[in-house]
């Protein structure tokens, strides 16, 4: 429980000289000068991130007296990474950097979901396949990035649901050739991550005249979270205040989205002109989805179950050979989202 007690021991200090700022801000927030913060995307923009930048394009970030800088990434684990060297106050992560970070002695956690789901799935071209469950798999190729989750992930999956992973053949591809070399029919299926490059495939599909299906991860066995804001224990202790307002201003950047989903496209290709407007319309729809699970309703988005980050770390030290003990307690708390 050292997190907790990490938590408990700044959260009273930060009480006694601080005064907690909700999104509306506060006369003093506004007359001091904002505290400057970075946040890594983890990748390039897109909708799964949109909360952050509506965020910072509508001010909620300002009035909560904070001046966010957003920056891309180039991978989640990185990403996390980074985070633990000090070079970022907060990321776009996911457990199993979290969970990778804190084997090799890393000291981050995540301070909100915002895929309340694993989002990852396997995509095909109906009519090639007809493919329902993971046992129709057998027999066929997958194709995914040479650092991609899916190559590590898809054999522990494939046993939870009864099916050998010999079965299957997975290869490394280039991330810039996986999508053309599902349409052009050099493998069978595909990764694909709704909220990210699904929406993206999805349009390659439309133009080459076919129609994408998906397996979901999650809807087979996999009952564990995804991406979500990641920070260290550094921040949390140096600053619980400013934590509680950059969470607080991101989830109500979200849910203005979820609210307002082509105002927020239209934020989105204001500040980052080269994105698809139909692309970026659909991965905030399939975000808001993602977003919503089964303590969504009572406790608001982002919130983590004990239970479910326990499967999510099980998962995880099984598919990446993690040998060094790690308590569920050290990866994530739900301090920051409390009303």
């Amino acid at each position: 429980m050292r997190l907790k007690h990490l938590l408990d021991k700044s959260l009273r200090h930060a009480a006694a000289g601080a005064l907690v700022l909700a999104v509306a801000g506060s006369a003093a927030a506004a007359a001091q000068t904002p505290e400057h913060v970075k946040f890594n995307l983890s990748w390039l923009p897109q909708g799964s991130t949109v909360g952050v930048i509506v965020a910072q394009d509508n001010g909620l970030y300002a009035k909560a007296g904070l001046d966010v800088e957003i920056v891309r990434g180039y991978g989640g684990i990185r990403t996390t990474n980074e985070i633990d060297q000090g070079l970022w106050e907060f990321g776009y992560g996911n457990p199993i950097g979290v969970v990778l970070n804190r084997a090799k002695d890393g000291h981050t956690l995540m301070i909100g979901a915002v895929n309340d789901k694993w989002p990852g799935g396997l995509c095909y071209v109906e009519g090639k396949h007809s493919i329902k469950t993971p046992a129709d798999l057998q027999g066929l190729t997958v194709g995914g990035g040479q650092y991609s989750p899916v190559q590590v992930m898809l054999g522990p999956w494939l046993e939870g649901n009864g099916v050998d992973p010999k079965a299957v053949k997975l290869i490394q591809l280039d991330p810039a050739v996986v999508d053309a070399s599902l349409i052009e029919g050099r493998i069978d299926l595909a990764e694909c991550w709704p909220g990210s490059n699904y929406e993206l495939l999805e349009k390659r599909a439309k133009e080459a005249n076919v129609k994408l299906g998906l397996l979901e991860y999650s809807k087979f066995k996999l009952d564990i979270y995804g991406s979500g804001i990641v920070t260290s224990e550094t921040v949390v202790k140096q600053k619980p205040d400013m934590v509680r307002r950059f969470v607080t201003a991101t989830y109500a950047g979200y849910e203005w989205s979820f609210k307002h989903p082509e105002e927020a496209t239209a934020v989105m290709l204001k500040v980052y002109p080269v994105l698809d407007h139909d692309v970026t319309l659909e991965q905030i729809k399939n975000t808001d989805t993602l977003m919503q699970g089964a303590d969504t309703a009572k406790h608001g988005l982002g919130w983590m179950s004990e239970q479910r980050m326990k499967n999510t770390l099980d998962f995880v030290v099984k598919a990446y050979d993690v040998k060094v003990p790690i308590k569920v307690d050290d990866l994530y708390t739900n301090e920051f989202l409390k009303k």
